[in-house]
């Protein structure tokens, strides 16, 4: 009988030992997974191409050949389209897309193309005179900020808070000079 209410007795250490020791184990994870995680606001200070983050940077060559990127348009709200001369929504909006730049440029906004065409910038250069464009047009040949914003489809577009993170993506053609547009531009220009 003493046997047996010994076994017992190191039965029930053992087990609230191995109780105790998973407890601690639950709780070193938590900790871990906490600091893994850490401050939401520093994982906001990352560079991702997705609403809240700050928005990667780049510099691509624009049609006159000098390099211009996100920085050189620091403090303002950008308005950034990928885009091709072959893609025929992306030609629908390119008109849309100058009128909100003729509107709002003098209060803080630029409007950045990023054309995806291969090749020489002969036919994008023939294209912008075509339609009168007067807001920069970068150059993106070798796919370097397509890279840091990837999408499946074309045009897609990122609006980039005067804060340099990104407020909002937009897949597929939009009608740039809408009043709900206007409005939205406008409060992102007040922030």
């Amino acid at each position: 009988m003493k046997s047996t209410a010994l076994k017992r007795k190191s039965f029930i250490r053992l087990r609230d030992g191995l109780l105790g020791l998973l407890i601690l184990v639950v709780l070193v994870l938590l900790v871990l997974r906490f600091q893994k995680t850490g401050n939401p606001q520093q994982e906001l200070n990352q560079f991702k191409p997705e609403a809240g983050y700050l928005a990667p940077r780049f510099t691509l060559r624009n049609l006159k050949g000098n390099l211009e990127g996100l920085d050189d348009h620091a403090g303002k709200v950008i308005v950034v389209n990928f885009w091709a001369t072959w893609c025929a929504p992306c030609v629908e909006e390119m008109p849309s897309f100058e009128t909100l730049y003729r509107r709002f440029r003098s209060q803080g906004l630029t409007v950045l193309a990023v054309s995806l065409d291969k090749g020489g910038s002969s036919k994008v250069q023939e294209f912008v005179d075509k339609h009168k464009l007067s807001f920069p047009v970068l150059m993106d040949s070798e796919g370097v900020a397509e890279k840091l914003y990837p999408s499946f489809t074309i045009p897609f577009t990122y609006v980039i808070d005067k804060q340099g993170r990104v407020a909002a993506r937009v897949d597929g053609a939009k009608d740039w000079q809408s009043p709900e547009t206007f409005k939205a531009v406008e409060y992102l220009l007040t922030q």
